[in-house]
């Protein structure tokens, strides 16, 4: 995502006014469906030789944090490249 301005997280979706709890299997509907996001700012660094948490950029570690909020759930690691050791290990809060 290193490069991306403004990143937007999709936190809703609604079909015909009503809000959907999962994303829809149906294509048909899935055309059908408003979403709701949030926009937050992105990073220019390049993170793929982050290795600890306080390696990564703050936007980017907004963005981990934002997502574990919204899911309701802790990330444990971070994968920042196609390298099998290319992993941030989030430290638990």
């Amino acid at each position: 995502l290193s490069g991306i301005n403004e990143l937007r997280i999709c936190t809703d979706y609604t079909h015909n006014g009503k809000r959907l709890r999962f994303v829809p299997a149906s294509l048909k509907v899935m055309a059908e469906v408003e979403t709701e996001s949030i926009t937050l700012p992105g990073w220019e660094e390049d993170i793929s030789k982050a290795r600890k948490w306080e390696d990564l950029p703050l936007n980017a570690q907004k963005y981990v944090e934002k997502i574990e909020e919204i899911c309701g759930i802790p990330i444990t690691w971070i994968g920042v490249g196609p390298d099998r050791d290319a992993m941030v290990a989030k430290p638990a809060k």
